[in-house]
Parts: C-alpha cells; sequence; structure tokens
C-alpha cells in the first residue's frame, strides 16, 4: 500500500507540472516564415540519450513514462517515423549538428575498430578518436551567426568541446565524473546561464544522459514501474553487461523497470526546464525539439544497448516538434534526424548552407508534403535504406536483409530472398546514397585528436572500457 500511495504521488506531481506546461504563454504567436532577426524565437533542442520512441506512453506505450511530454504534444508536430542516422550518439549526433551522414562528417569512431568501442569490449587502449571537422558549419555555428546566443551542455564523454561538439556555441558544458550528471543537474546550470543571457534569441542545446545505461533512476522515480506478470528469464547465452543493472539479476523485467523509470525523470526534467524558460523568456515563443541520439535494445535482435545493429529499435527515435505556428498532430511522414538541420533554420527564416544534406521538412510540419527515404549506417559495417514501408540492410561482407515493416514491424522475417526484385531496387538507392555521401565527404579532411586521461577513465567508468 505505501508503495502504490508513493507512486501516485510521483503521478499526481508529474501530472500537476504537466498542467502547467501545457499553460505556458501563447501569445505572439507568428506564422512560419521569415521574422527580423531581434524578433526571431529562441530554439530549444534536447536530445534525450538512448530513448526508444516505442518505451514512451506518447507512442502508445503501456506505462505511463512521458505524462509531461505526452501533454506537451497535444500543441507540437510528433512524428512517428524519424529515423537517426546512427544507432550511437558519436555518430548521430554529429549527424544532428552537421547536417550530413556519418559517411561524410566521418565524426564516427575512436581509432580502434567500432564494434569494440561502443559495446563495452574494449580491449585496446584508446589513444586518439576522430572528430567533427573545423570546416563543417555547424547548426550551432549556423545560429550563432544569425546573432543568436548559444548554448550547449551535455554530460556525454563523446560529445566534448575538444571532439568538435563545441564548435559555435558561446558557452558548452560538459559535465564530468565516474557516472552520468543527472538530467535535473543538466537543466539546473544551463537555466542558471540563461538567467545572464541578454535580449537577443538564444538556441539551446541540452544532451540527457537518462535513460542511458546504467539504469540507476533518481529516488523520484525509483520504483514507479514493479515487474508485473511472470519472470522473463534471461537467456544464459545472452547474459546482460554487468553494469547495466546493480546486481545483474537474470529477469529481463527488471531492466524494462529501471529503464522506463529514468525515462519518467528525464520527462520531469525537461518539463521544468521548459516550464522555467518560458517564465524567463516570457516575449519569445519558442521552437521546442525534444528527439533521441537513438534507442536501445533488450534483446529484440540478441543484443542489449546499442551500437550493435540497424534495427527499429535502436534507429526510429522520438521527435516533437513545438514552434510558432505549427499545430498539434501526428505525422506519419518519415523524416532524418540530420533534416532537423535545415528545418530548424528554415524555421527562423535563414539560409540553409550549401553543404548540408539533409533536408528541411517545414511543409510537413504545416500539414503538407510526403514522406523521404531515410538512411542509417554503422560505418565500415552496415548501411540501412528505410523507404516506403520498407527496411533493406546491407552489410560490408555482401549479406543483406530485407524487411516488410507494416507486415514485420518487428523485423523478425527476413524476405531478401523471396523480394529479389525489391531487394535489387533498394540496392540501387542506397548505392546512389552512399556514393553521394562519399562525394560530399571529399572536402571535409578528417582530423583525430588525443584523448586526454581523464575523458579514458570515464569511458572505463561507464562500461565502454574494461
Amino acid at each position: 500500500m505505501r508503495r502504490r500511495i508513493a507512486q501516485s504521488a510521483v503521478v499526481s506531481f508529474i501530472a500537476i507540472v504537466a498542467a502547467s506546461l501545457i499553460g505556458l504563454p501563447t501569445t505572439s504567436r507568428p506564422t512560419i516564415g521569415v521574422a527580423p532577426p531581434r524578433d526571431r524565437p529562441d530554439v530549444i533542442l534536447v536530445t534525450v540519450d538512448a530513448l526508444r520512441a516505442d518505451h514512451l506512453s506518447l507512442y502508445g506505450y503501456g506505462r505511463l513514462t512521458s505524462p509531461v511530454l505526452d501533454g506537451f504534444a497535444r500543441r507540437a508536430a510528433v512524428f512517428t517515423s524519424a529515423i537517426t542516422q546512427a544507432p550511437y550518439t558519436k555518430a548521430a549526433i554529429a549527424s544532428l549538428m552537421s547536417g550530413l551522414y556519418p559517411t561524410s562528417h566521418q565524426a564516427v569512431t575512436t581509432t580502434i575498430p567500432f564494434p569494440e568501442t561502443m559495446t563495452g569490449h574494449v580491449t585496446t587502449t584508446l589513444v586518439a578518436t576522430d572528430v567533427l571537422a573545423p570546416s563543417i558549419t555547424t547548426l550551432a555555428e549556423a545560429f550563432h551567426d544569425q546573432g543568436y546566443q548559444t548554448y550547449g551542455y551535455t554530460a556525454n564523454p563523446f560529445l566534448i568541446a575538444s571532439f568538435g561538439f563545441g564548435q559555435g556555441f558561446d558557452h558548452y558544458q560538459f559535465f564530468p565524473g565516474g557516472d552520468f550528471a543527472q538530467a535535473t543537474q543538466v537543466t539546473n546550470q544551463a537555466l542558471s546561464d540563461i538567467r545572464q543571457a541578454d535580449a537577443r534569441p538564444v538556441f539551446l542545446w541540452l544532451h540527457l544522459m537518462e535513460p542511458h545505461s546504467p539504469y540507476a533512476p533518481p529516488p523520484l522515480t525509483r520504483d514507479m514501474f514493479r515487474p508485473e506478470g511472470k519472470a522473463e528469464p534471461i537467456p544464459e547465452d545472452r547474459p546482460p553487461p554487468s553494469w547495466l543493472l546493480q546486481g545483474s539479476p537474470p529477469d529481463l523485467r527488471a531492466y524494462l523497470s529501471r529503464y522506463d523509470e529514468e525515462i519518467a525523470a528525464a520527462d520531469i526534467a525537461v518539463c521544468e526546464l521548459i516550464r522555467d524558460l518560458a517564465e524567463l523568456r516570457p516575449l519569445r515563443s519558442p521552437i521546442v525539439v525534444i528527439t533521441a541520439d537513438h534507442g536501445e535494445e533488450f534483446l529484440d535482435h540478441g543484443g542489449w544497448e546499442h551500437g550493435r545493429t540497424l534495427h527499429d529499435e535502436l534507429i526510429r527515435v522520438p521527435l516533437v516538434v513545438a514552434a510558432p505556428g505549427v499545430e498539434g498532430r501526428r505525422i506519419d511522414a518519415q523524416v532524418q534526424l540530420m533534416d532537423l538541420y535545415p528545418t530548424l533554420l528554415a524555421l527562423i527564416g535563414a539560409p540553409v548552407p550549401a553543404a548540408v544534406a539533409g533536408t528541411p521538412f517545414v511543409d510537413v510540419l504545416r500539414g503538407r508534403g510526403g514522406s523521404g527515404p531515410a538512411f542509417s549506417e554503422l560505418p565500415n559495417t552496415a548501411y540501412a535504406l528505410r523507404w516506403d514501408g520498407w527496411k533493406y540492410i546491407q552489410f560490408a561482407d555482401g549479406h543483406m536483409e530485407l524487411y516488410n515493416l507494416i507486415a514485420d514491424p518487428q523485423e523478425r522475417q527476413n524476405v531478401a530472398k523471396s523480394e529479389p526484385s525489391r531487394s535489387m531496387k533498394m540496392a540501387r538507392l542506397l548505392d546512389r546514397h552512399l556514393a553521394d555521401a562519399i562525394k560530399r565527404g571529399e572536402t571535409i579532411e578528417q582530423r583525430t585528436v588525443p584523448i586526454d586521461n581523464g575523458t579514458l577513465e570515464q569511458l572505463r567508468s561507464l562500461g565502454y572500457i574494461r
């Protein structure tokens, strides 16, 4: 009974906060289009690490993991088919910030083999990593060039400034430490800094680490979702990494519950951020984007965490866009995470750098326009094309997979052999995409920088290095 009362209190608290968020001031909401710089809206971009779309109640999940986001989304565009360009943070965020595919921007991994780097099985000493090239005009630089004050915050050690992710930010802060900084710590620091901002518009990016592993939700949401039903034993040949959950329980339900509780914690932090920003800057109706860099796997295709496959549990991410002149609606048209770069600039009436490969989806936000193809990569390992209800994956060793996402949304049945003509058609489209991405990358000088001992130690403490 005590647990039920506590959980009810938490849900009630979230509901109250959600109500306050939904009631944000909506004065001075101009239509989408070119606006004088002084009248341009603030732009708030929140990326939530390892957040898979189908674990949000906003996307139909059975648990109420995102009540605040659910309420906020009533006046925002909710995309049901938003695709990230890579199933791990570094390459995905580099694509979002550059408007380029991983093959083009080349900020994809460390100097050791990719599978080791991102799966926690590193045995080689890391000495250097590739970085986001200075020649690339980042999204932050594009906003800065338009007179915006730019602020960036992250607790992910793959997104530090020396790796190129601080380009264009007036203020960029990484939160070091043995554990990831909690969302409230990141948002509180951002709010403290924004209080010192002047009347010019602000571009604010926060990268929150809940629900990335280890799954350790804060007290506010801990035990919010207790495992229910029968135990789900974990196969002995697919044990979870030891760092995911303290004690490594042999029941899959425990991992899902803790993961969902971390989602709820991020939901609350995002709510408080947006609410407090509205109070700090009431004269600016902001553009707000909430999304994720990639999803998370729980044995969906035999693995854990992320960075291993190009299946939808890893590359289909949530995307919610609220902007002046945008009506609340669900949008099924497929878009890519890298398309946010030109879209956000278009929404403030700013030019898009010619080198950007992403396609703006402003017309889709207005209820016009259709889907486009989406491409994702495990650089040098596998490449995926998601288009017209199908998913095609081509591997570097020549193996290929084809899935009918309408009939088989869980991607269980590889129909490449029984659908040879469609496989060939998808392969040709994928080849053209890769050729274009390679060509764009030829003008970008790939650079590497040493990884300092502090960052190495944090990567080690978080399970990336053993």
